[in-house]
């Protein structure tokens, strides 16, 4: 579409009749910020994977590169979903999943890890057969996971909603099968047993905190992880010691409530949150916790992706829009570059730096079935 000057534009609406001037000022007056962002320029959608049957929230996703497959939590419909990208099709499901949330991949062992809201479990899973390994109990709500690859931990966030949260680490190998070095631990209780599982990982170390966390960083460089919780409106950080964590600092989140989703860039050590009320997304610095900078965003965000390639943040939320935000090279300036239509509820999602694609994962609603959207981030 040609661009049109404002000179252009001005003698155009002159030419016209004072109705239908009126008319047209109106619409340019009250057109949203967004249509004069173009958004097409760097973020383009390039397709739609459809996930017939697949009812209620979608939550967090996982990717293996080897294979392009994406893994998607579908909360509300107990399973995870496995689609094929370069087919641009769904190719299996895991189901009788209690809610699962959060997704880890580790490629070299092809294990699939899931986290389940409903029974507190992680569960680890062959990802080629898919057949069902050593899983560990969290107690309830088992949330977001990371990996270190270094030193072969999983870290995962659980518990809360209401009563205190818990961060834990469990060694990978007690999550493997026994051929490739697993040794779980036995069920402690005769409730593991109920859950037809036959071996039962222990953490190696766990701590407490206030109230359920949301996404959480590795800062791995300085020994630390960086965790979101939002009923205490902090960000708190964890010092990590080979013999367990310890809280070292919290920092005040005034910009808003709900700061759910979290993102991080060890090259110049900030951190970025966006919180719902107000919807907000804010840069810290992670030397001393200083907020640096705030803008406006999307709302109801539940992912954030920070595109190292391009200097650029990538936020998902369910008010149906990802807003894709440059972060200047140095200072602390956030720009908003596009707010890009997604789909209503499509709050979660994964950016693969890869092949520069942001995939959002989008509900049923009313007539369009579940899907996994595309995106290709452009410069």
């Amino acid at each position: 579409m040609a661009s049109v000057t404002p000179n252009l534009l001005s003698r155009a609406i002159a030419a016209l009749g004072s109705s239908v001037r009126t008319c047209v000022i109106i619409l340019v007056c009250f057109a949203p910020a967004a249509s004069v962002i173009a958004a097409g320029e760097y973020l383009v959608q390039v397709g739609s994977i459809p996930l017939e049957g697949v009812e209620g929230r979608l939550d967090h996703l996982a990717f293996d590169a080897s294979t392009h497959r994406l893994f998607v939590a579908a909360l509300e419909n107990h399973s995870v979903e496995v689609v094929d990208l370069a087919g641009k099709k769904r190719v299996r499901q895991i189901t009788g999943i209690s809610e699962p949330q959060g997704l880890l991949y580790v490629p070299e062992h092809k294990c699939l890890l899931v986290c389940s809201r409903g029974d507190g479990t992680c569960r680890s899973f062959d990802a080629d057969s898919f057949t069902e390994g050593p899983w560990v109990d969290l107690g309830r709500n088992a949330d977001n996971i990371r990996f270190d690859a270094t030193a072969r931990v999983v870290y995962i966030g659980s518990a809360g909603e209401p009563g205190t949260g818990l961060m834990s680490a469990i060694d990978l190998v007690s999550l493997l099968p026994a051929d490739e070095g697993g040794k779980p631990a036995e069920p402690r209780s005769p409730a593991d047993f109920l859950l037809d599982r036959p071996r039962q990982a222990e953490p190696k170390m766990e701590i407490p905190l206030s109230s359920h966390p949301e996404s959480f960083q590795l800062d791995m460089a300085n020994h630390r992880m960086l965790v979101n919780v939002p009923d205490a409106h902090q960000v708190v950080v964890l010092e990590i010691g080979p013999q367990g964590f310890t809280n070292v600092a919290a920092w005040p989140v005034t910009v808003g409530d709900k700061n759910f989703p979290m993102s991080f860039d060890p090259g110049s050590a900030r951190l970025f949150l966006a919180c719902r009320i107000p919807a907000r997304l804010a840069a810290y610095d992670t030397h001393n916790g200083k907020l640096l900078a705030q803008v406006p965003c999307v709302g109801d965000a539940d992912d954030l992706y920070y595109d190292v390639k391009w200097k650029r943040l990538y936020v998902i939320g369910g008010d149906g829009f990802v807003d894709a935000v440059q972060v200047a090279e140095t200072g602390a300036q956030l720009t908003l570059l596009a707010h890009v239509p997604t789909a209503p509820r499509a709050r979660t999602g994964l950016f693969i730096p890869e092949s520069q694609t942001l995939a959002v994962a989008a509900p049923h609603f009313k007539n369009s079935p579940a899907a996994v959207l595309l995106f290709q981030a452009k410069r």
